[in-house]
C-alpha cells in the first residue's frame, strides 16, 4: 500500500479520535485537579489553611497535596471566578497538549504522523490530565527540556529541578542523570530548589507547617485504598494495597533507572532512548503513582521514539513490533472502577513498551556490530 494511502486512512482515523476524545472528556468532571489548585492560592491569599487537618480523612475533592510554593503561581487565576478560571487552564493545557505532541510526532515518517496523532489524541491518560486539569503534562515537559538542554551548562537545572519539585513525577530521573554522569545537574538543581524553599518560607511558613505534618499520611495506604476504590479481586488488593508493595515497587524502578542511566553513559548515541525509558518507570517509584491513570503519559515519549525505531525494520519484525506497540498503548486504555485489573493492565503497557524499546535497541547494536566485524578481519588479515 502506497504511503499517501496510509496517510489518507491515518487522517481518517485522526479526524475520529477528536470526537472520541472529546465524548470521553465530557464524561470526566472538568478542573477536578484544578480546582483544589485554585483554591490553594485562594487560602493562601486569605491565610486559611491549605492542607487538610492531620485526622482529616485524605482522598476528598478539592485536596491540595503539593509544596506551597506549588500553589502560588495559580494566585494570578484568582481575579476569575474558579469556572473561567478553568476554562483559562484548560486552554493553557491543550496549547501544551498541542505542542507536546507537535514535538513528539514531527520526527516520524509522513505516512505515520497522522496514525501517531490520532493515538495520542485518544491516548486516556492524555484525556484525563488535560480535562482534569492536572500538572503532570507540565512536570513531563519540563523533564523533556531540562534533558535538551543538558549539555548547555546550568541551562536544565531550573526545568529539572521544577519538574522534579512541582510533584515528585519524574524521580527516575534522579538515580538515571546521576548513572548516565550529569550528577552536576543533580547536585545544582536540589541547591536550587533548596535556596527557593528557603527564600519563599518565610511568606509561606504556616502552610509549609501543615505540608509537613501531614507527610506521615500521604505514606500511608490507608487513605489512596478508600480513595481509589478498588477492592476486586481480593487477592489481589491484599498485595496491592500492603505496606510493602509501592516500596519494593519504587526499589525496583529506581534500579531500574540507575541500570538504564549506565547504559546511557555507556551508549551516548542512544542516550536519549535511555532517558525516555527510565522516564517511563516515574509511575512506579512516586509513592502510589501506579494508582494514577495520568501519570502514564510519562510513556509517551518512549512510544513515539520506539514507533519511529520499529517503523525502520522490515517485514515480521516490524509487524511484531509495531503489533506489540498497539497492545501496549490499548492496555493503558483500560477502564473499570472497584477493580485493580486496568492498573495490571497498564502496568503491562508500560512493561510491554519498555521491553519492545528494549528488544529493539539490543537489535539494532548487534545489527551494528555485525557490520563492524568483517572491517575488524580484514584489517586482521591485511597485518597477518
Amino acid at each position: 500500500m502506497s504511503s499517501r494511502l496510509w496517510w489518507a486512512l491515518g487522517v481518517i482515523v485522526f479526524v475520529l479520535s477528536i470526537p472520541a476524545a472529546y465524548a470521553v472528556a465530557h464524561a470526566l468532571p472538568a478542573g477536578y485537579d484544578f480546582r483544589a489548585y485554585w483554591l490553594a492560592a485562594r487560602h493562601l491569599v486569605d491565610g486559611a489553611p491549605v492542607y487538610e487537618s492531620v485526622g482529616a480523612q485524605l482522598g476528598q475533592p478539592d485536596e491540595f497535596h503539593y509544596l506551597p510554593l506549588v500553589a502560588v503561581p495559580f494566585i494570578l487565576t484568582l481575579p476569575l471566578s474558579i469556572g473561567d478560571a478553568n476554562v483559562v487552564w484548560t486552554a493553557l493545557q491543550l496549547a501544551l497538549a498541542a505542542a507536546f505532541g507537535y514535538v513528539l510526532i514531527r520526527p516520524l515518517p509522513f505516512a505515520a504522523r497522522p496514525w501517531a496523532a490520532a493515538a495520542y489524541v485518544f491516548f486516556l491518560p492524555t484525556v484525563l490530565e488535560v480535562t482534569l486539569g492536572n500538572v503532570d503534562l507540565i512536570c513531563i515537559v519540563l523533564a523533556l527540556l531540562a534533558w535538551h538542554l543538558r549539555t548547555r551548562g546550568n541551562a536544565a537545572v531550573v526545568p529539572y529541578a521544577a519538574a522534579l519539585g512541582i510533584k515528585f513525577l519524574p524521580l527516575s530521573l534522579l538515580p538515571f542523570y546521576v548513572a548516565a554522569g550529569y550528577t552536576k545537574i543533580v547536585v545544582r538543581a536540589f541547591i536550587a530548589g533548596l535556596v527557593a524553599l528557603v527564600v519563599t518560607t518565610p511568606f509561606l511558613a504556616a502552610p509549609m507547617a501543615e505540608y509537613v505534618a501531614l507527610l506521615p499520611r500521604y505514606l500511608d495506604t490507608t487513605w489512596v485504598r478508600i480513595h481509589a476504590d478498588r477492592e476486586e479481586p481480593a487477592w489481589l488488593a491484599t498485595i496491592a494495597w500492603s505496606d510493602w508493595f509501592p516500596i519494593v515497587l519504587a526499589l525496583a524502578a529506581l534500579t531500574l533507572a540507575w541500570l538504564f542511566g549506565r547504559s546511557a553513559r555507556r551508549d551516548r548515541e542512544r542516550e536519549t532512548d535511555w532517558h525516555h525509558i527510565a522516564l517511563t518507570l516515574s509511575p512506579y517509584v512516586t509513592p502510589f503513582g501506579f494508582v494514577w491513570t495520568t501519570y502514564l503519559i510519562a510513556s509517551l515519549p518512549l512510544f513515539a521514539v520506539t514507533f519511529a525505531r520499529a517503523l525502520r525494520l522490515q517485514g515480521m519484525p516490524r509487524v511484531l513490533a509495531l503489533a506489540g506497540l498497539f497492545a501496549s498503548w490499548l492496555g493503558m486504555q483500560a477502564v473499570q472502577v472497584h477493580e485493580l485489573w486496568p492498573l495490571v493492565a497498564h502496568a503491562a503497557g508500560m512493561i510491554g513498551v519498555m521491553v519492545i524499546a528494549l528488544v529493539l535497541l539490543s537489535r539494532e547494536s548487534r545489527q551494528a556490530l555485525g557490520r563492524s566485524m568483517p572491517e575488524v578481519r580484514a584489517t586482521s588479515t591485511a597485518s597477518g
